[in-house]
Parts: C-alpha cells; sequence; structure tokens
C-alpha cells in the first residue's frame, strides 16, 4: 500500500490548505490577501488510487430487489506536515455535479475499530492509512467525485479541517470475455463489501476468486488438508479473450492447503504475492490478470499472440492463497499495485442456471459455468 502506518512518509506536492475552525472567520480576509504559497500547510489527504475507477450493476443475473447499484473503494493517507495531530473524524460524500448521493460519518472510536489502532495520533512527518472507504450506492444518478473531509486537532488545542476531492468515472469494458474455466465454479470472492480483495483498491478492487465445485457441491473432498483433495487444483485455465501475453510467472511452489509462503519466495517482487500468474494484453488497454497457477504449469510466453480458448497453464495454490482456486482480474496494465482496476463482465455464461449470452457481472456467492466453450487452437505439427 502507499503508507504504512506510523512510518515516515516523503513530503510530496501539496494539497488544498487547511485553517483552525476557530479562526476561520477572522482570518478570511487576511487569508484572501495573502498570497497562496504563504499559507501554512499542516495536514495533507491522498487517495489511492487518485482517481477512482467505480463500477455500475445494472443488469445482474439474479432479481435484484434495490436497484442498479454504483460500487467504489479507496484507501486514505493523512500526513502530519507541520506538527502533531490527532484525527477527530471523517467525513466522506459521494457526489454527482455537486449533489450528495450517499454520505458516511466515521467517528474517532469508528475509525480507531477500523484501523484497529489504539490511536489516531499523527506525528509530524508520518502518516496513517485509512482503508477500504467503500461505497455500494443507488446508481440512479452516477457520481462524479468523492469529498473527503479529516476534522483533526493540532498539539496547541485548535481544531483543523482539511479538504479532499477525488474524481470518479465509470470505465466500459472494451474487450469480449469468455469465462477462462470449464465446468461448475463458485465464486467465493467478488463484487460486494465482503470482498477482501478491496483492501488492495489500486489493482484488485474488481478481482474475482473461483473455486470448483465437485458432484457432492463441495469445493474439497476428504478433510481438504492436501491439494489433491481441491476439486480446483490441475483443473485447466484458458484466455478469455485474443491477447499477447504481457507477463509470466511459473516457479513459486504450491503451497499446502492454509499454510504461510516464506517472504524469501517472494525476491522483493510484490507481484510474486499472487503466485505464478500469466498477464494477457488485450485491445484498449485492457489486461487479464490470471493468477495462483501451479508451478511450472505455464503454457505461454511473454510476447505470444494468443486466441481466445489457448491453454494459458493450470489451477494451483502459489502465493498467497489459502487453498486452491483461480484468482482473476482485469486491470488497465499488466503491472500490480500500479495499474488500475477495470470492473470486469464476462460473457456466453451460465449463472445461476441461466444462460446468459451478453455480458454480465459476477458476485459472490454465483455458481458459473461456460457455454459453447471456443476449442483451444490445433497442436502444430
Amino acid at each position: 500500500m502507499p503508507w504504512q502506518v506510523r512510518n515516515r512518509l516523503p513530503i510530496l506536492s501539496p494539497g488544498l490548505r487547511c485553517w483552525p475552525t476557530n479562526r476561520l472567520a477572522a482570518d478570511r480576509s487576511l487569508s484572501n490577501a495573502m498570497p497562496e504559497f504563504e499559507r501554512p500547510e499542516l495536514v495533507r489527504l491522498q487517495a489511492s488510487p487518485p482517481h477512482i475507477f467505480a463500477a455500475a450493476y445494472i443488469d445482474l443475473p439474479h432479481p435484484h430487489f434495490a436497484g442498479p447499484r454504483q460500487e467504489l473503494v479507496f484507501t486514505l493517507g493523512i500526513t502530519a506536515v507541520r506538527g502533531n495531530m490527532v484525527l477527530l473524524g471523517l467525513a466522506v460524500n459521494l457526489l454527482a455535479d455537486h449533489q450528495i448521493l450517499s454520505e458516511q460519518a466515521w467517528t474517532a472510536p469508528m475509525l480507531q475499530a477500523h484501523t484497529g489502532l489504539p490511536s489516531l495520533e499523527i506525528e509530524e512527518g508520518t502518516g496513517l492509512a485509512i482503508q477500504h472507504l467503500y461505497f455500494n450506492a443507488p446508481a440512479y444518478v452516477r457520481a462524479d467525485s468523492v469529498l473527503v473531509t479529516a476534522v483533526l486537532t493540532s498539539a496547541n488545542g485548535e481544531t483543523w479541517n482539511e479538504t479532499l476531492r477525488i474524481p470518479v468515472t465509470f470505465p466500459q469494458q472494451s474487450t469480449d470475455l469468455r469465462f477462462p474455466l470449464r465446468g461448475n465454479w463458485w465464486v467465493i470472492q467478488g463484487n460486494d463489501w465482503r470482498d477482501l480483495h478491496k483492501t488492495e483498491p489500486v489493482s484488485q478492487a474488481f478481482a474475482l476468486d473461483f473455486v470448483k465445485l465437485g458432484s457432492d457441491n463441495r469445493f474439497f473432498g476428504n478433510t481438504g488438508a492436501n491439494l489433491e483433495d481441491h476439486y480446483s487444483f490441475g483443473e485447466p485455465v484458458y484466455a478469455p479473450a485474443s491477447a499477447r501475453v504481457a507477463l509470466t510467472i511459473w516457479d513459486m511452489p504450491d503451497m499446502a492447503p492454509g499454510q504461510v509462503p516464506d517472504p524469501a519466495m517472494m525476491q522483493g517482487d510484490a507481484r510474486r504475492v499472487l503466485g505464478n500468474a500469466v498477464a494477457l494484453s488485450h485491445r484498449r488497454g485492457e489486461f487479464s490478470y490470471l493468477a495462483h497457477l501451479q508451478q511450472g504449469s505455464v503454457q505461454v510466453r511473454v510476447g505470444d499472440h494468443i486466441r481466445r480458448g489457448t491453454l494459458l497453464g493450470y489451477v494451483g495454490n502459489s502465493g498467497h492463497s489459502p487453498g486452491p482456486h483461480l484468482h482473476y482480474h482485469l486491470m488497465n496494465g499488466p503491472n500490480l499495485y500500479t495499474d488500475q482496476a477495470l470492473p470486469v463482465q464476462f460473457g456466453h455464461v451460465r449463472a445461476l442456471g441461466v444462460e446468459h449470452r451478453q455480458p454480465i457481472t459476477l458476485t459472490s456467492g454465483m455458481i458459473v459455468s461456460d457455454i459453447e466453450p471456443e476449442q483451444p487452437p490445433p497442436e502444430l505439427g
């Protein structure tokens, strides 16, 4: 993440200015005459990502009593630039043309419970990260920004406000994506408030995790203690659309279910957290990322031009993974934690027993399978 709680942060380019609220009226005429560069900056707010990509869920594959929804998530970083500060609370508003669509009020006790911190004091030159600031709101009117107001108190007891407006856009998927797996699969995480991917809001905000269901409607047999107990393990993974292979990772070992990998396996490369993986470059700047593949199973090389249905590898349990599953997300580049997550839909799928030819959004709890799978290209003799 861009901020680590209690770690010293570099001082970045200035943002909006802040003033003590009990002196605003008295200082208004002075501040209006004062050049911008002379105004004191005590606190800086930053968002990750700095421009939020949101998803609009209009046509879901099941009755949705609440109507269309919009979903977004971000992390807020708060830096104490001059002097120690204590965070008293946050107001977070979802806006459309300056009109409030939804609002959240975070008191200090709520923020302490959310962050797990005993204190919200921020020492000078350090930062505090408020992760997983999340909206799932009606989408009759789409948001165009989020307005954050932080209320803090300084060492001398004065109260200060600082605001940050974060732009919001709704990317439209251009790639015709098909489900990359065969058989019945359960969406164990994706596109709802319980989704742990949203703790990494830059690249994985709309990621999906799939496990295969067996004939007993479970995703593992026996005790599940062994990799081979899991119906997902060793299942083929196919390219969801034509693409150029942008990245491969293939050498990470498969971990026993529940085992945490040795940090040395990461080799200082944060991408290896998702284990063995393939990133595919589609048209118009969209990239598929398929991860937690079996060690040594990747069948393609960087630079290969492949078509939909090409075998990419086999489901494994490499990287940080509680058990064998396929991780999938779409983003606007091949680089984890830098390039930004895009909302994703799959076409030609069966969800909740209904065939959907047009692209649909998949959400946690759905049972999904492909229809009319495209055959992989013939072997070259």
